[in-house]
């Protein structure tokens, strides 16, 4: 006789009992390993607004995104339904900002020059080459533009490969809204990078993101 859990029982029955939970762990993870684990290489940035050429070299050339982080505001709270305890009470829910991309540029940089044409419309002469003598005296005066036409839809996809049918599937996709660029970083120029890929950051703020956790099957991305 043995104890097993508090119980008197037969060493017998414990070791079918540990061998019964060790082949129920086993196909247990089996079938989980089956599907894979996720990988964090594969996903999509997609913006609305650009066309079909700038979106392609974004899916293919963003080099990294991530999923921002959510979390909530609280006070604290003395005695709100017992006195002398001290609760927690959420009282915002807030995104972390900013949405940040890394992006490698083709030789013709068609997403730069998209992102760039995007950051141009936060102001008049953003970009102020447009020196004519009809406008050399405000040539550098900047007037910045209203915050509904500067904003767009940017959309971040999961992408996942494998499982029995060997496909792509999404498990999720995010939707940030009201987003616009804040910072389009440098590009890093080098005569010893002979054997270096350009690349470019950008951030962007947004209002908040929404998250569709559906998943979807069969997605067409090579």
């Amino acid at each position: 006789m043995s104890g097993f859990c508090g119980l008197n029982l037969p060493l017998s029955v414990i070791n079918n009992s540990a061998q019964r939970y060790l082949e129920m762990s086993y196909q247990s993870v089996k079938a989980l390993l089956a599907k894979g684990v996720s990988r964090p290489t594969l996903f999509q940035v997609m913006i609305t607004g650009f066309d079909r050429q700038v979106n392609d070299q974004l899916n293919f050339l963003c080099k990294t995104a991530s999923v921002p982080e959510v979390a909530v505001n609280t006070l604290a709270v003395n005695g709100q339904e017992s006195m002398g305890m001290i609760r927690e009470q959420a009282t915002m829910v807030t995104y972390s900002k900013p949405f940040s991309i890394t992006v490698v540029s083709d030789r013709d940089y068609t997403v730069y020059k998209a992102m760039r044409e995007w950051f141009d419309t936060h102001a008049l002469n953003a970009n102020p080459r447009e020196r004519t003598l009809s406008n050399i005296v405000s040539g550098s005066n900047q007037r910045m533009s209203y915050y509904d036409t500067v904003k767009k839809q940017i959309t971040l996809k999961k992408l996942e490969y494998g499982g029995e049918d060997q496909k792509y599937f999404q498990p999720f996709q995010i939707e940030f809204n009201d987003a616009f660029p804040v910072r389009l970083g440098a590009l890093e120029l080098d005569t010893e990078s002979r054997d270096q890929l350009m690349m470019f950051n950008v951030d962007f703020t947004y209002e908040n993101y929404t998250i569709d956790m559906a998943p979807q099957n069969n997605i067409d991305y090579e």
